[in-house]
Parts: structure tokens; sequence; C-alpha cells
């Protein structure tokens, strides 16, 4: 243990850094000295993301941190998670699931993906950093799956349950959560970057599954659900108005599966809201969104309107990641071709589309129209209804107006056919589905010379 100790802290990083929570739990048990000698890496794995939903524990939870000189400076994200209470709680049908990031999900073709949840157990107190031991909340789960339903119609405590919902709409609509998240982000000094989502399992979640015998949803597909997922967005927002907090991002990603996905009514401020949202910071230039390509009954007609409205929100935007998740039955619908008209961002150097389907002509209008800012593109899951000459009509264009322009291309199709680049190694021609093109005239050439569809 003396050697281990001797190690310059590099080295102590990287041995620590590959123990799993239970083993990493464990060595800081070992000895004060190797709990000092583990400090670093303890903070970095459970605090520099923060996962929260909108209960008195969690919130109180996230307070204490704020307020520690050692746990606070680590904390650069606050996610707030949708897991919540519901009136009328059903066993049967209460879904609880942690998916891990959207984008990457998106990336890697995985759907429900399986992902370690960073967080630390609930029994400990905040307080202090001896405390802070991680358990069950660090460990891996069984991100893809959902409740135990069977075992929970006996040991649901309805009273404990019951309680607990009424002090979640209690503080959330006395504004006590809004104060919470507010005060927090003014203490956090290193804050960057804020999440809404149902990916992750939050601090709380499993202290109140012990304490009711059900744990709180963080399922989005019903009208009361999608209801809280907007009162989760309007405290959010408006708390980074109200504090000041220098963030640069925001990312609002909830809902993997279609159904869950946030119709963009929902996101489009109120009059009243929107004028909390003019004092946004400046620095939030980083925006990442999941939407539905479906819209809510009464408002298809909005759904390019209330999209563009919201985005408009972002005067200083220089990123956007947009996915716009498809429905499950049905025709696919273009939402590029009404949206793309509306939506002018005069800063943008960065752009991402995920899962989308489109024409190569509305893709490449949006392209050219910000060339005076966009430096690159990143289309993941991305389909064109025509076939290969669409894309390599989509990289002349490219080539005349922004040659410079960095194109990255992954898992995309032409007419259902997967798009491929032909590329040279040393086993001979191979042709792969992710490939970056573009920075020079030549670099376009050669690029519709040698992509295809199989």
């Amino acid at each position: 243990m003396v050697g281990l100790l001797r190690l310059p802290n590099e080295l102590l990083d990287i041995i620590f850094g590959g123990l799993d929570a239970q083993s990493f739990s464990a060595l800081r048990l070992t000895s004060k000295y190797i709990k000092l000698a583990t400090l670093p890496a303890f903070i970095s794995r459970y605090f520099q993301t923060r996962y929260i939903m909108l209960s008195r524990l969690s919130l109180e939870n996230l307070m204490e941190i704020a307020r520690h000189p050692d746990f606070g400076p680590a904390v650069k994200t606050l996610e707030l998670c949708t897991d919540h209470f519901v009136e009328f709680p059903n066993p049967y049908f209460h879904t609880t699931r942690h998916q891990g990031d959207i984008l990457l999900t998106i990336e890697e073709g995985r759907c429900p993906p399986a992902v370690l949840v960073g967080s630390i157990d609930d029994a400990h107190s905040s307080g202090e950093e001896e405390d802070q031991s991680p358990g069950e909340e660090g460990r891996r789960t069984d991100e893809g799956s959902v409740s135990s339903q069977a075992s929970y119609e006996t040991l649901l405590d309805k009273v404990a349950y019951t309680s607990l919902w009424e002090e979640q709409e209690y503080i959330i609509m006395s504004g006590l959560a809004q104060a919470y998240i507010t005060q927090a982000l003014i203490s956090l000094p290193n804050i960057e970057a804020a999440v809404i989502s149902n990916m992750h399992r939050p601090w709380g979640a499993l202290a109140h599954g012990r304490q009711t015998g059900l744990p709180p949803t963080n399922a989005l597909d019903d009208s009361m659900q999608v209801q809280f997922l907007g009162q989760v967005l309007r405290i959010t927002l408006t708390a980074i108005a109200t504090s000041g907090a220098a963030l640069s991002s925001l990312a609002i990603t909830a809902g993997v599966l279609s159904r869950e996905a946030i119709a963009p009514d929902i996101l489009r401020p109120s009059e009243s809201h929107f004028q909390y949202y003019k004092n946004l910071p400046p620095s939030l230039t980083e925006l990442t969104l999941n939407v539905s390509a479906k819209a809510t009954r009464g408002a298809e007609d909005r759904w390019a309107d209330d999209l563009s409205a919201f985005i408009g929100v972002f005067r200083q935007l220089t990123q956007l990641d947009l996915v716009i998740t498809p429905v499950d039955y049905g025709p696919r619908v273009d939402r590029l071709k009404q949206l793309a008209p509306k939506l002018q961002i005069p800063n943008l150097q960065c752009l991402g589309l995920y899962r989308a389907y489109c024409s190569v002509q509305d893709l490449g209008a949006f392209i050219v129209r910000h060339k005076a800012t966009l430096q690159s593109v990143t289309l993941v899951q991305v389909g064109v209804s025509g076939g290969i000459g669409h894309w390599r009509s989509l990289f002349a264009l490219i080539r005349a107006h922004l040659p410079r322009l960095e194109l990255s291309i992954k898992l995309c199709t032409a007419a259902g056919l997967v798009l491929l680049c032909r590329a040279e190694h040393e086993n001979g021609e191979e042709f792969e589905d992710s490939f970056d093109v573009g920075g020079s005239h030549e670099a376009w050439t050669t690029a519709i010379e040698v992509i295809e569809t199989r």
C-alpha cells in the first residue's frame, strides 16, 4: 500500500479510474491515507455531473454539495432528471428506464443503450466528504430494463408515496424548486452545462424507492407526464436566467423512444416566460434538442413555428445538435422542409442533425444559408428521400459554396439504402458507413466519386 501511494498522481488516477464503484469504495475504506489519495478521483467520478430530481431530498443534497469547498467547485454539469411521483400510481404500469447519453446512443445505433450511471448512494449525507461513499447509485444497473412490477403491489406504501407526491407538487407550485436550483447555480463556481433528460437515474431516486416501495417514474408518454416535463423546462430556464450563471451549454434530450420525444409546442415559451428568457446568459452558445417528428394534436400546423421560436431564444447560438425522432407508425415526415426556411441562426458554426428524414434540397439550402459562419456539420442516421445521386448533388453544392466545410456522416441512408464510402486499406478496398469528408475543393470531388449505397 505504501508503494502504491508513492506513485505519481497521474498513475494513481489511471489505476483508480479502472476500478468499478464497489472496488473503488472498498479501496477508500482501507486507510485514511488511501482515502485522501483517492479524493481527486472520487470527486472526478461523482461530482463533475450531478443528477437531481424535483424532490426536497434531492434538491437539498444539491445545495449541500454547492456549499462544499471541494465538491462544489468540481460540478461542471447539472442534469435535471424527469423522475417524478404521480397522483395515482399503478404498480402494473409503472415504468422507470435509465438509458444513457442520447447522442452517443444514436451514433452507436443502440436503443435502448446500457450506460454506467455516475451517482452516489442516497443513504449518505453530502455534508462531509467522509460520508460520501459511493454505493448502489454508482454501480452498473440494468439500464434498459423497466422496474420489477409484480413485487410492488404488496410493497407500495401509499401513504408515503402520496406524501412525496404532495411535497413535489408544493415545491413546484410554490417556486421552491426554482429557488433551490437558482441558488445552486449561483453557488457552483464552475458550472458549465445544464441538461433536462430522462436518461440517467437522479440522486434520491433509490432512497425514495426504498421509502415507498415504488421508485419514481421517468416515463413521458401521457399528457400529465408531458405537463410535468414542461414544468421542469420552465423551472430550469427561469433559474438559469435568474441566476446569471455563465453556462455554455443546454441539452433537452428526454426520450429515446418516439412516444416520449418532446413535441415542439411544449418547448415554445409563453409570453410571460419569454420575458425571463431574454436574460439567458450570452455565454449559452450550445444547444441540444430531442424533438418528435410528430406534432401534438391541434398543433400540427405550428410544429416548425414552435421549434424555431424556441431556438430563437438563444441569440448567441454557435452549436446546434438537433434530434428529430421519427414516428413509430405511418409515413415518414420531412420536418426539415418546414423548419429550414424559418430557422436563421446568425452565429451558427457547428450543426448536428440526428435521425431526421429530409430532402437534400432542404438540407443543402439550410447549410448554404449559413455559409458565412458554418464550419462543420454532423449527420447521424439521416435518411434522404432520393438515391445516391441526391447525396452527390449535396456534396457538389457544398463544394461550390463551402469547400472548407467539414462533414461527418454516420449511418445515413439514401432511399432506404446505407450510404457508404469506399476506402483503401492494407487488406484492400473496404466500404465504411461512418466517414468524414470535406476541407477542400479536391476532397469534395474525391468524395463524390467514392460514395455509393448498398
